[in-house]
């Protein structure tokens, strides 16, 4: 597969929180780490994004520091690990583990070595080149939060949730000196070196922004903020201070005094990261997962080239035959864009969210689904409504029959319906299921329906006749994601763990004509006395598929060995489950969430990893082993919530992390 579009990019987009945002020493790019589980680079000028820098597992990206003069960045992460990056390839030099969760980072000025505080209440020097762990602080009783490096490399003080500042001696690991001030600092967030280190500024939970002398911790002044304080940065020629706080506020200080300079009003609040560029005349600061850039003169934020995002993001979608239009929702809007005719495009508003979409197999019809239990269905040329219907419960997953006149939903209310489009008209429950039903998937043929629950429960169920086929529970985690083959009989089952779990049968090659005769025969063959005999009609009758379990359920024996013989032939046909279904098939570098079926059922694609450091897995069944294969892991940089397959199979969209959504082709060979 190969992205070949994505809607919605706009500047400076992250899919979580900001941490902190630092600037190349090219003036031209600057670097956020997330809470997004990725560190991204952007072009300052248009908000373009360059990079993005992730590990499997990582966690959450809090401290950056770049190291020889930009080729290379250490980020901290809530994995408890600091990573050292190649900037230009994103390839992992070092990874130096911590106790706890690693906060920020001070680099000494020959970057020979390095410090990272963490949630374990110490602050470590690490050897840059080897990783290795040179000196432990500790004294601090809670997390320590910052650390910054003054006195040419000989000093080191950290800021501390425990509500105290200490200076330390790098060399020995002594503690100089403790500065508290309660209540006033409450916690210390973060601490910032003017530009020759002599002073530096302090912002703290308990609402100010002061500066002390850097030797003697000494207090030159303390500013009261409206709210609590959030991150401070000091300007690259000495000029000024800036400050975030959370009543929404970006504070500029005169250095020397104190004095507030200049308020500026961010559009989001807390604005919790910020920086001034190289050359002192922007700041740069996080809004919740967009970065912003305000001119220091005028307070202005600047419109980059490449624009902001609306609010909001997308969160279902589905692909119309071809690719030739996507369908997606975002809030309780939804929107039909059209590739090939943009003045086709369409938007409508209702008056509640939307949870789920759907397209019928021609897609003629789209079936919208809500939060409070509504589905409405339209025609797909027109956009009437053609059918409304309603239930209990959020409508959570949805799919058409085969005849397109049938339509299947489930969702918050622990059961799955079957509707007829024309009157809306209820026709079937699949009740059993104990929680909320999570995913739902048809065989090709419409005959076969896999539900997936809260409850920890998998169940496949008769479509016509209602009744469960078969079901299995998970002994610990919740199935997330469900991939099937041959009619069901084959699923691959994501827990939102790095296990992948499986369940796989050989492939029915059904006949085309069933010569009833021969069925009785094989079925007489059963009582051979001979066990290979037994097993051959055993296979042979499984051959014929689905037709021939009518004929075997006729007959009537009193051979239990022929009446055993007999559930087995149907239960391999119909794939019922039993206590040993599922088997664990593979262990991945990250978790397997939700999964979609190609619908050729030729491979199956999951989104593995989390949040915006999330990728696509691309997979198919492997009968010999009985277990699976990876083809493909595709990075398409914005993080992948929800996928859905046209149902052609020629097209696969995203619905991803940082609010926009993906288009991808599938190549077969």
């Amino acid at each position: 597969m190969k992205e070949v579009e994505t809607f919605g990019v706009a500047s400076f987009q992250h899919a979580g929180s900001v941490s902190e945002v630092v600037c190349h020493p090219n003036g031209i790019h600057a670097l956020s780490s997330s809470r997004d589980q990725c560190v991204r680079l952007w072009e300052i000028k248009s908000g373009k994004l360059v990079h993005r820098y992730t590990v499997p597992g990582c966690g959450d990206m809090w401290g950056i520091r770049f190291l020889k003069n930009g080729k290379e960045f250490l980020a901290a992460s809530s994995s408890n690990d600091v990573f050292r990056f190649e900037l230009a390839t994103g390839k992992v030099l070092q990874k130096y583990a911590h106790s706890g969760t690693a906060y920020r980072l001070a680099v000494l000025p020959d970057e020979k070595s390095f410090i990272g505080t963490d949630g374990k209440n110490t602050a470590v020097l690490w050897e840059t080149a080897t990783g290795k762990k040179l000196r432990t602080f500790s004294g601090h009783t809670k997390d320590v939060y910052t650390a910054i490096i003054v006195n040419g490399g000989k000093t080191l003080i950290t800021g501390s949730e425990d509500k105290s500042i200490k200076q330390w001696n790098i060399a020995t690991g002594e503690c100089l000196k403790t500065l508290t001030d309660k209540p006033a600092f409450e916690d210390v967030f973060t601490l910032a070196t003017s530009p020759d280190k002599k002073r530096f500024a302090m912002v703290c939970d308990g609402g100010y922004t002061g500066v002390f002398d850097s030797a003697t911790l000494e207090e030159i002044w303390k500013t009261k903020l409206g709210e609590e304080g959030e991150v401070v940065a000091w300007s690259p020629d000495g000029s000024l201070i800036a400050s975030t706080s959370e009543d929404g506020n970006l504070y500029l200080f005169h250095p020397e005094t104190g004095e507030i300079s200049k308020k500026i009003k961010t559009v989001k609040k807390p604005h919790t990261p910020i920086t001034f560029t190289n050359d002192s005349k922007f700041i740069i600061s996080g809004g919740d997962s967009v970065l912003h850039v305000h001119s220091v003169e005028t307070g202005d934020r600047l419109e980059p080239e490449m624009g902001f995002s609306d609010d909001g993001i997308y969160e279902h979608l589905a692909v119309g035959l071809a690719g030739s239009r996507v369908y997606v929702s975002k809030g309780s809007s939804w929107q039909v864009l059209d590739r090939e005719d943009p003045e086709r495009n369409r938007k409508f508003t209702e008056n509640q969210k939307v949870t789920s979409i759907a397209l019928s197999g021609g897609s003629d019809f789209i079936a919208i689904g809500f939060e409070r239990g509504q589905i409405k269905v339209f025609d797909t040329s027109r956009f009437e409504l053609l059918s409304s219907m309603s239930d209990k419960g959020s409508v959570d997953g949805l799919a058409f029959l085969p005849d397109g006149k049938r339509l299947v939903a489930g969702g918050g209310n622990n059961r799955v319906t079957l509707w007829a489009i024309e009157g809306g008209k209820r026709l079937r429950d699949f009740e059993g299921h104990t929680d909320d039903v999570v995913a739902l998937a048809l065989s090709k043929d419409g005959e076969l329906l896999m539900t997936l629950s809260k409850d920890r429960s998998i169940r496949s169920w008769s479509v016509m006749a209602g009744d469960e086929q078969a079901g299995f529970k998970l002994a610990n985690n919740r199935p997330g994601g469900i991939a099937y083959f041959d009619d069901g009989r084959s699923l691959v089952i994501s827990t939102k763990t790095k296990n992948v779990l499986a369940r796989i049968l050989p492939e029915i090659r059904v006949e085309e004509v069933i010569n009833k005769e021969v069925v009785l025969e094989l079925i007489k063959q059963l009582a051979d006395d001979r066990f290979l005999k037994r097993q051959e009609a055993s296979e042979k009758l499984a051959g014929f598929g689905k037709a021939v379990i009518p004929i075997a359920e006729a007959i009537e024996t009193e051979d239990p060995e022929v009446e055993y013989r007999l559930v087995g032939v149907r239960d391999t046909i119909r794939g019922s489950f039993t206590r040993d279904a599922f088997k664990k098939v593979a262990t991945l570098d990250d978790s397997l969430g939700v999964l979609a079926t190609d619908p050729r059922g030729e491979f199956w694609v999951g989104k593995l990893g989390d949040k915006g450091a999330s990728r696509l897995l691309v997979g198919v069944v492997d009968r010999e082993s009985e277990g699976i294969k990876i083809l493909q892991t595709i990075d398409n940089e914005h993080g992948c919530l929800q996928l859905s397959f046209s149902r052609d199979g020629s097209h696969l969209g995203t619905v991803n992390a940082d609010g926009t959504f993906s288009l991808f082709k599938v190549f077969r060979e």
